[in-house]
């Protein structure tokens, strides 16, 4: 075999010495891996003609694009990652080069255009986007966290109205297909169960274990049916809303507990990927091993009628591992797609690894496919959670490996799987853990996982009764802190513990207390205020955690390395921001429920509410267990968390007559209601009678102030908006970027800018000491850099985690060189037996041809065979005409 090289340039002294200098101020910024976990809704899609495949990289923050090929590529052909803002969840197509990327924590979507490989405009939204899809010359998006639909001109991308969504996590959208009406569904939709408060509960049944003491009285989890209960919880499941006048028309209950996705049938009948929780079921030895059923349910729209398929007909519960049933569960179905008649239907089944074509006449599973490669085990998890179907291809975008996956439709044969970037930031350890939390095959029957009620590593927005009458009582460190009494003693814990409430996996790293009390600066004991887990505290760590496999999962117990790598996975996750902040951190004064900036007065007021002692910065708990009937409690339960109430209030009022989404509110046994008020522990002189319109004042902004909480994530981070040669004059577009260049250099975010600037695609960090951006040219301050903006550039500007900041700005993989140094690989022509092969080394770049220097260049036709960081592509020598070939970057 003889190999032709091509020339290729050797590293000058400069560029050397730019490199260790490089490395050195890497070194320096490096502090840890951190992300979101983003909540990817619609993840993969096809542009109109099929021949691009867009795939998002929530892990770096990317936008993958694949030459499908025709006839289609075994192995899709990455050509192009093109940088969007944080946490891309969903990527849709409006033409064929121009797609639209929602952002889940930065609350905005990026037009991008594909040729280019640039965003065009950035359009903010309302909190925790999720869903987009265009009809009618319009584009819809599902704001999540604040309960709406926004509405824009597709076109010109003008806002053209909002609709409020009286849902829980209103997410997944679908649209008829005469484009009439918009089907919105609500993740967090509930089953319609509630609690009854310990005052209205009956007595708990007694201990099987004779040895125990008396259960204390704890709440009930019952259904809104019950007789027991004066009020109404809604089912609002999907909403029905008329896209012309952007008005609802209607609501489709009965559906299930937690909705993942949506798809609209040939037939006109709307579909739904959904769970179902069992949480009335009570007790951990009864709930062990199945907790929750997943299913598909078919909405007949002439008269709402809801049919549901489980998709595990015959599998039993199991309490320890079963193979056979472990081999044919689907586990949390997140997508779903119709063939072109309807009669298919293929699955991604998350949380089991696999895909299943469904009959959709008979409701039955036709096959199942495994993603995950023969042998593997959690630490090999993949995580189908996006869908596309295209000729004859079923694309498969797995999320928690960041591959693609591609499965031929008519055998069923998994033809490849490729990586969705060219390179992975994400530490073993973590991506090891991440696996462990979504894994149902850990489980006895393979249904469930740490994720099946932990939806995201977040929460499920249920109370789940967990005690065991045969139990042991167990004993966690206390002191009397809320009386300022340091004694410690060993607060009894009894294993019938009643209904508490799901609390989110995330931003656990924050859980640490102050020492010294915030109200006289006396010191506290360590051992009270040490991190604790749960809302009792009874888990002293992660690791901690680890029974819960055989004793609600019917697995087995993990070994030590496995529950340390979800501890990393775990302490790795952030909070979203606060989103009644202001943008530079500071309180409201001008919130709805008061004024934020005195209610933290009175937060931290001693004589007038006590909170501060308590609930200390940064978790909003001081992780001790107080006396319980001191702070009215009927068992010992850790002092709650403030950082998400915002997320939760208001959804519950179990007042007579009325009507909630939520059927548990902001207690730990999901029996609170009413702001600050939520636990009945006298707040001092703030609510003692009589109330006068000074205390009801205090009330209120104390109220405001505890919705404001910090969550530990600065609100600029994710926050972006995009110049181009019109707007780079904009007075509201410069003001808000000049508050992200004030806001950056803080230990809590950076800044970067990427686009297009003079014709070529660049990219900038701002640096705070020199008030400029900075690339591996020279710096520029960012009138010079706007200066630069020529008619089609665009440059996007995004705070990120400071942990980012060289990692989205001037060194994507890491490895301490410049992204501007970068060698490229010199390419090979290989000669063997009269065929032709072009060869090269490098993972982030592809081959393009054409028939003449001048183009067009395209995707190289052919199967490159890849070997470590080595690929190799036959080339075509049939026909008279000549070609070229040449290598492209991904980026």
């Amino acid at each position: 075999m003889e190999a032709i090289r091509f020339r290729g340039a050797s590293p000058s002294k400069a560029m050397l010495l730019r490199q260790i200098l490089f490395c050195l101020v890497l070194s320096l910024a490096a502090r840890g891996f951190t992300q979101f976990e983003a909540r990817q809704q619609h993840p993969v899609e096809l542009t109109p003609n099929g021949r691009r495949l867009l795939a998002l990289n929530s892990t770096t923050h990317t936008l993958s694009v694949f030459d499908v090929g025709s006839p289609p590529r075994a192995t899709p052909l990455l050509i192009a990652e093109i940088p969007v803002s944080t946490a891309p969840v969903t990527v849709r197509a409006r033409t064929d080069d121009e797609a639209w990327v929602i952002h889940e924590l930065s609350d905005s979507i990026s037009v991008i255009s594909l040729s280019q490989g640039i965003i065009i405009d950035t359009l903010r939204v309302p909190d925790e986007p999720a869903d987009l899809v265009f009809a009618g010359g319009k584009a819809f998006v599902s704001c999540s966290r604040n309960a709406r639909v926004v509405a824009f001109d597709a076109t010109t991308r003008v806002p053209i109205g909002e609709l409020p969504v009286d849902g829980l996590l209103p997410r997944a959208l679908a649209v008829s297909a005469d484009g009439s009406q918009l089907y919105v569904a609500s993740l967090l939709s509930g089953n319609r169960t509630t609690i009854l408060a310990p005052s209205l509960a009956p007595a708990p049944p007694a201990p099987t274990d004779p040895e125990l003491p008396a259960a204390p009285q704890t709440g009930l989890i019952v259904s809104a049916d019950d007789s027991r209960v004066s009020w109404t919880v809604l089912d609002h499941d999907i909403a029905v809303v008329d896209t012309s006048t952007l008005t609802l028309q209607r609501w489709i209950s009965g559906v299930g507990t937690h909705l993942f996705s949506l798809a609209v049938h040939p037939d006109g009948s709307l579909w739904c990927a959904n769970t179902e929780a069992l949480n009335l079921t009570r007790f951990e030895p009864e709930l062990n091993g199945e907790f929750a059923r997943h299913r598909l349910s078919r909405i007949d729209l002439t008269n709402d009628i809801v049919t549901s398929y489980d998709l595990n007909p015959g599998l039993v519960r199991r309490t320890s591992p079963d193979p056979t049933s472990i081999a044919l569960a689907l586990a949390q179905p997140t997508d779903l797609v119709f063939n072109s008649d309807g009669s298919r239907c293929w699955l991604a089944a998350f949380n089991s690894d696999r895909v299943a074509e469904f009959e959709t006449a008979t409701g039955s599973i036709l096959r199942r496919i495994d993603v995950r490669p023969a042998g593997l085990g959690a630490e090999g998890m993949r995580g189908p959670r996006g869908l596309a179907l295209g000729e004859g291809r079923l694309y498969v975008l797995n999320k928690i490996s960041d591959t693609l996956v591609t499965v031929d439709t008519l055998s069923g044969d998994l033809l490849s799987e490729t990586g969705i970037g060219t390179y992975d930031p994400m530490p073993p350890d973590l991506r090891r853990g991440r696996g462990v939390l979504y894994d149902a095959r850990l489980s006895g029957n393979g249904t469930i996982s740490c994720a099946t009620c932990h939806l995201d590593a977040d929460r499920d927005g249920l109370a789940w009764d967990l005690g065991d009458p045969g139990g042991s009582m167990v004993e966690v460190i206390g002191g009397d802190l809320s009386a300022h009494d340091f004694t410690l003693v060993n607060r009894q814990l009894h294993p019938m513990k009643g209904p508490l409430l799901t609390q989110t996996l995330r931003g656990l790293s924050l859980n640490d207390a102050k020492s010294t009390d915030p109200t006289d600066g006396s010191t506290r004991p360590a051992a009270a205020i040490t991190t604790k887990f749960h809302w009792r505290g009874d888990k002293p760590s992660i690791q901690s955690f680890n029974p819960t496999f055989p004793h609600l999962m019917g697995g087995v117990l993990q070994s030590d390395e496995t529950m340390d790598d979800l501890a990393s996975y775990l302490m790795s996750i952030l909070l979203h921001p606060n989103p009644h902040r202001n943008l530079d951190r500071s309180l409201r004064s001008d919130l709805p429920a008061g004024d934020a900036t005195k209610g933290l007065t009175v937060f931290n007021d001693h004589l007038l509410s006590h909170c501060i002692v308590c609930h200390d910065y940064n978790a909003g708990t001081d992780q001790n267990l107080d006396f319980a009937p001191s702070v009215g409690r009927l068992q010992p339960i850790k002092n709650p968390p403030l950082r998400l109430v915002h997320q939760r209030a208001g959804q519950f009022d179990p007042t007579a007559g009325a009507q909630s989404l939520a059927g548990f509110g902001l207690g730990p046994d999901g029996s609170g209601s009413v702001l600050p008020i939520v636990h009945p522990y006298s707040l001092d002189q703030l609510d003692k009678p009589p109330m006068t319109a000074a205390k009801r004042a205090n009330l209120a902004n104390l109220k405001a102030f505890i919705l404001s909480y910090d969550t530990g994530t600065a609100p600029v981070v994710g926050y972006d908006l995009t110049l181009n040669s019109q707007r780079r004059s904009s007075a509201d577009l410069l003001t808000q970027l000049a508050l992200l260049e004030t806001q950056a250099g803080y230990e809590w975010n950076g800044l970067v800018a990427w686009g297009r600037v003079g014709g070529i695609k660049q990219s900038f960090r701002w640096d705070p000491d020199s008030s400029t951006y900075v690339s591996p040219g020279h710096p520029l301050d960012r009138a010079a850099l706007l200066d630069l903006l020529q008619p089609g550039d665009a440059l996007t500007f995004s705070g990120i985690p400071l942990e980012e900041l060289h990692r989205r700005s001037d060194d994507r993989n890491g490895n301490g060189v410049v992204d501007s140094d970068e060698k490229a690989p010199v390419p090979f022509l290989l000669r063997d037996a009269g065929n032709l092969s072009l060869k090269w080394t490098g993972i982030d770049w592809f081959p393009e041809s054409s028939g003449s220097l001048d183009g067009p260049w395209l995707p190289a036709p052919g199967e490159a065979t890849q070997q470590n960081l080595e690929s190799i592509l036959p080339i075509d020598r049939t026909g008279s005409r000549r070609h070229f070939y040449r290598l492209r970057r991904t980026w």
